[in-house]
Parts: structure tokens; C-alpha cells; sequence
């Protein structure tokens, strides 16, 4: 027969099943990333932190470059690790890609205005590597710095109220 003592012995069995449920511990997640190359060299920028600034959506009327928000910043390579024998020096981008465009950086989900790139006036995508041409005769222990430009590009035509958001991480390699 089932009674009330029975009830409660049922009760806190149920209760400490679900306890256990309620504190099991929450995943961790660490990002690990490296390269191999045969030189490098130490890098730093001019602007670490650069505000592309605050734009009407209305004033965008269609997609492309926001030309107002353009900015100019230096790559400054330092304490090259070996002369360049010939192979011209690579330079690669890390960051999030815009889901609306591959080509351009944004952290944002769903936004459609991203970070444009460039490099020695050539575009430099999420995640790709592209030739610094400029570059020649690095000699061990040198420098060479490389002009950069970062501004906004708009997918779409009056684009929705969004922030961007773009954490770009370079580093350079070459022969």
C-alpha cells in the first residue's frame, strides 16, 4: 500500500535526481592557433584602435564603399627574423568574416555593413594570406613598414540600425 511516508521517501529521490541535473558543470572552450614559417618578423600598428565612426543609414543609399569612413593606419614589421631571399613577404588576416559578404570583417551576426581592408592598396579578405610587394631585401633584424586602409562597406542599400565589430589579427611570413 502506498502512504505518505512511501510519498515523501518517493519525493526526495525525484529531488536529488534533478539536483544532480541542476549542478553539472558548463563546458569550456579554448581557441589555439599557431603558424610555421620559415621567417617573421615583430608587428605593431600606429592605431590600435580605430573609430570608423557613426553613419546614417539613410545617407547609404546603395551598396559599396562608405567613403567618409575610410581611415589610413601603418603595419610596422620589426626585428625581422632572417633576410628575404627573393619570395616576397605574406601577410595574413585573421578575423571574423561578414555573413553577409566573405570579403569583409565583421564579429556581428546578421549585420551587413563590414570592415574593407587593404594593403598596400590591395584587398585583404578574412582569414586569407595576400603578397606585400613593396616589401623587398628585408635584411635580418630590419624593418619596412606597409600602408594600410580600413573603412566601411554596406551590402545592402540603406542598411539597418547595427554595430560593427572587428578584431583583426596579422602576422607575416615569408622565405
Amino acid at each position: 500500500m502506498f502512504n505518505q511516508k512511501n510519498m515523501i521517501a518517493l519525493c526526495v529521490a525525484a529531488g536529488l535526481g534533478f539536483a544532480g541535473a541542476a549542478s553539472a558543470g558548463q563546458n569550456a572552450q579554448v581557441n589555439v592557433s599557431g603558424q610555421i614559417a620559415a621567417a617573421t618578423c615583430d608587428l605593431s600598428v600606429s592605431n590600435p584602435n580605430i573609430d570608423l565612426g557613426t553613419h546614417i543609414s539613410a545617407d547609404i543609399t546603395a551598396a559599396g564603399d562608405i567613403a567618409s569612413s575610410a581611415k589610413d593606419f601603418t603595419l610596422q614589421l620589426t626585428n625581422c627574423s632572417k633576410d628575404q631571399t627573393g619570395a616576397s613577404v605574406q601577410l595574413f588576416a585573421k578575423g571574423t568574416a561578414l555573413d553577409a559578404n566573405g570579403d569583409y570583417f565583421n564579429n556581428t551576426a546578421n549585420a551587413t555593413v563590414g570592415v574593407k581592408l587593404t594593403a598596400d592598396s590591395k584587398p585583404v579578405k578574412p582569414n586569407t594570406s595576400v603578397d606585400l610587394t613593396s616589401v623587398t631585401g628585408l635584411a635580418q633584424g630590419s624593418s619596412a613598414s606597409i600602408a594600410m586602409n580600413v573603412g566601411l562597406y554596406s551590402t545592402v542599400g540603406t542598411p539597418a540600425s547595427q554595430r560593427i565589430d572587428a578584431p583583426i589579427t596579422f602576422s607575416v611570413s615569408y622565405e
